[in-house]
């Protein structure tokens, strides 16, 4: 249960403006790798730019903030991509790169991961059968 007297995630890295240098920061990250980025190209500019902005949105609204994330759920967003474990291991690399550069103190790093990680259900897919 969520202590009302603790500042929020979202405040607590920094609001607005520092989640959303932080998403600045890691979407170039995971679009430009070579692995990961496959699942962006054939976007255009404008796509791209919406995409950071649905993310953006979600995370200040997942980390208690005043923001109303309008998108689908991640399983939705996600579902027949065929995501791999070993594709979320890189994207967790960069997301780790990108709150490192930003200086996110060890308490609101170790939180951000563990609700990405709770997000991995919904985002990787298990691998098929051979024939299936």
């Amino acid at each position: 249960m969520l202590d009302p007297n603790k500042p929020s995630l979202y405040q607590r890295f920094g609001g607005h403006d520092v989640i959303a240098a932080f998403v600045d920061d890691l979407m170039p990250r995971l679009t430009g790798d070579p692995t990961i980025g496959v699942y962006w190209k054939g976007k255009c500019r404008d796509s791209l730019r919406k995409d950071n902005q649905l993310v953006l949105e979600f995370l200040c609204m997942a980390f208690g903030g005043p923001s109303a994330y309008l998108g689908r759920d991640m399983k939705t967003s996600h579902e027949g991509l065929g995501i791999t474990d070993d594709e979320w291991d890189i994207f967790a690399r960069h997301t780790v790169a990108a709150l490192d550069k930003l200086a996110i103190p060890e308490q609101e790093k170790s939180e951000f991961l563990a609700a990405a990680a709770s997000l991995k259900t919904d985002i990787v897919e298990s691998p098929r059968e051979p024939g299936v």
